[in-house]
């Protein structure tokens, strides 16, 4: 048997125990032990992406909105999230760090010529009023290979940190993502939306 294994483990037990003896004498051990001995674990906070910021069509430079005027076309196919709790249990507060995920679709129009589509998105944190509490925009550079007109990608996740408190719980935050959006592109998502109702 190789002995080194057995040094290597002898080795990291002895590191945690001294590590264990000077959170000890500092008063971190029980920090540590509130923390690690049946955590609070929270849910995540409500999200969702934007009804008429969920899709863009990009129309090449000009006047034409026709079909064969297309540069291309973005849309939000979903949106994942995965939350850490980091909650003192004496006083109920601490913090929840949220990884957000959206997943996209882009689609060649028959006006692109370049094979590349270039759109932003946003991820904003909101109160129960719906007043922004933070929001950041990330751009999106997507390529078109080959004879493909259509490609499925995530994002890289995006991570929020958000306060817990009495006053601030889960339940005070939603988080909201979507496409930025130009005044008349937005319009024409909200007028393809009130059509598609009627």
């Amino acid at each position: 048997p190789d002995s080194r294994g057995g040094r290597r483990t002898l080795r990291s037990s002895l590191i945690l125990i001294l590590v264990m003896f000077g959170l000890s004498a500092c008063g971190g051990y029980d920090f540590v032990s509130n923390k690690l001995s049946n955590p609070i674990i929270l849910n995540c906070p409500d999200y969702r992406a934007v009804a008429d910021a969920a899709s863009l069509i990009k129309f090449q430079d000009g006047p034409g909105r026709d079909l064969v005027d297309v540069n291309y076309e973005g849309q939000i196919t979903g949106v994942q999230l995965g939350c850490i709790s980091n909650i003192d249990k004496k006083t109920r507060t601490g913090t929840m760090v949220v990884d957000v995920s959206p997943s996209f679709i882009a689609t060649r129009g028959p006006a692109n010529r370049n094979r590349t589509a270039r759109f932003d998105y946003f991820v904003s944190v909101v109160d129960p009023k719906l007043g922004i509490l933070d929001r950041q925009g990330y751009p999106l550079q997507v390529s078109f290979p080959g004879n493909k007109t259509r490609v499925e990608f995530a994002s890289n996740p995006i991570i929020l940190e958000l306060p817990i408190t009495a006053k601030w719980r889960v339940s005070y935050y939603q988080i909201f993502v979507g496409l930025k959006l130009s005044r008349e592109e937005l319009s024409y998502n909200r007028e393809k939306i009130n059509r598609s109702r009627k």
